[in-house]
């Protein structure tokens, strides 16, 4: 008897897919995505690989749901068919056992073909003085806390749900359509494992013609040479880094040079040695090899309709150094725009994957796949959305990534015959609902931490999180910068919220 993926049942189980999804992810880019991994597809009995493959992609459409029930929803309306050919579903072992057939290369093959910026020419809400605005940052996934999972991965302190294992997740996304080019993860503890050394694995995903945004944790003097030898950059840094004026621009902004941190130990060594076989030669003084930046300085007031004020300063550097090209209030307000990636996490870990949930699989090569698979889906629905806004001209920003979520979760029957009809009534239902433009509105940072704590919280603040407010950017000369001392005054027993 044939059980073979040549089967009736394997043919009929072929058929499944995620809906609407596979508008993106479909047959043809799986088996591509399968051939990278496997090299055991005649051997699997009753599952085809290709529906190996879709079934981790619905465990992370339908996380919330059971393994059967997951296998019952991808193959909604093939079940006359698949009772016909004696097929029942698999016991959770089994498709346990199908997961581990699979394993994690072809979940991250797929991902690697789908990443992109999606977005269609230079629209002003992709592009900072036309260059595509892309950005990178860190955040972390937490996992059953299972004993190979903790090995492998490690574990948060001082975080709700720090007992659960985590993995440390970077991503490269594009700022206008929040589309992912790029992901790497890795263990939380461990040598080589911070978000530095994640986002050097991401070099070669960006282009000439982009503008990388960061915030102040990602500089390095290595990390920002390799950097901009691909594209140009706009970080945040500390206000402690020392970036003397070497010459004042006519925008406020200010050229500066970073000596190589490898030649300045260099010349403190030699220095050193001078002085303890008391050389009559002076120390080294002269200019070091480095690199010439730009820097933007400026202070970012926040006015609230409860008549509260805030303000914090920014310090920039970037490698735009033609101020008439690039002036710097226009670089200034485009920092801003790093805030979509943090949407974009907000997006899969609390509408994809849901609020408190975490990664189901107990071994860390599982919890590998799941978690490639979730960044697979989610740019599957990104593009859904591209090309929803494509279509009526309108910026990404206005279609809601829930409401994509849910139209695809009703389109997993039709869309397996009729594809073209189920894209058609996706898209007209997700733009017959589009996000109101609501500008000048800031969202709190507020911790879940109970009291007594030092910063906001949803337990202690009284007002609503959500208000609207008025931004003023007002850019600091050199002559007016301030730097940060080395000794910090303690926290204030009330500390303010930091505007976005």
């Amino acid at each position: 008897m044939s059980w073979g993926w040549l089967s009736v049942r394997g043919q009929i189980l072929s058929r499944a897919g995620v809906g609407v999804l596979s508008w993106v992810i479909g047959p043809d880019l799986v088996d591509e995505a399968v051939g990278d991994g496997l090299a055991w597809e005649r051997r699997l009995r009753a599952l085809p690989a290709r529906f190996g493959v879709y079934f981790v992609l619905g465990l992370a459409m339908f996380s919330g749901v059971p393994y059967r029930e997951v296998v019952r929803k991808l193959t909604n309306g093939l079940e006359a068919p698949l009772a016909g050919a004696g097929w029942r579903v698999p016991a959770t072992t089994a498709l346990t056992g199908v997961r581990r057939r699979v394993g994690e290369a072809p979940l991250e093959s797929l991902f690697r073909r789908l990443c992109g910026a999606l977005s269609p020419g230079r629209s002003p809400w992709s592009h900072v003085c036309g260059l595509l605005a892309v950005a990178w940052d860190g955040t972390t996934v937490a996992a059953e806390a299972s004993e190979a999972n903790i090995a492998a991965f490690g574990q948060v302190k001082g975080l709700k749900g720090g007992h659960y294992a985590h993995l440390r997740l970077v991503s490269l996304v594009a700022c206008g359509t929040r589309g992912l080019l790029g992901a790497a993860f890795g263990p939380v503890r461990g040598k080589g494992t911070g978000e530095q050394a994640l986002a050097g694995t991401l070099l070669d995903r960006l282009r000439a013609g982009m503008l990388l945004l960061a915030d102040r944790n990602f500089y390095s003097f290595a990390l920002w040479t390799a950097a901009a030898a691909r594209a140009e950059l706009l970080w945040r840094v500390k206000s402690s880094m020392h970036l003397p004026c070497l010459a004042e621009l006519p925008d406020g902004s200010w050229l500066a040079h970073v000596s190589d941190p490898a030649a300045v130990r260099a010349r403190a060594q030699r220095n050193g040695q001078r002085r303890r076989r008391g050389s009559a030669r002076p120390p080294e003084t002269g200019p070091l090899p480095g690199i010439t930046v730009r820097v933007i300085e400026f202070t970012l007031t926040v006015d609230t309709d409860d008549g509260g004020t805030r303000t914090e300063r920014y310090r920039l550097i970037t490698t735009l150094t033609d101020w008439r090209k690039y002036p710097a209030a226009d670089l200034a307000a485009a920092y801003a725009w790093r805030w979509a990636i943090e949407t974009g996490y907000r997006e899969f870990k609390t509408y994809l994957r849901g609020p408190g949930r975490r990664l189901r699989s107990q071994t860390p090569d599982l919890a590998r796949q799941e978690l490639w698979a979730y960044l697979a889906i989610y740019q599957a629905a990104r593009t859904i959305i591209a090309a929803a806004a494509a279509r009526d001209g309108l910026d990404p920003d206005r279609i809601s990534f829930t409401a994509t979520l849910y139209a695809a979760h009703r389109t997993l029957p039709a869309a397996r015959d009729h594809m073209g009809a189920a894209l058609d009534q996706t898209e007209t239902e997700i733009l017959s609902c589009l996000v109101p433009i609501r500008e000048g509105r800031i969202c709190l940072r507020a911790v879940a931490a109970r009291p007594p704590c030092p910063y906001p919280s949803r337990n202690t603040l009284t007002g609503p999180i959500s208000q609207h407010a008025t931004y003023t950017t007002t850019i600091t000369t050199p002559a007016h910068t301030t730097h940060t001392p080395t000794h910090q005054a303690k926290q204030p027993t009330s500390h303010p919220a930091n505007p976005p």
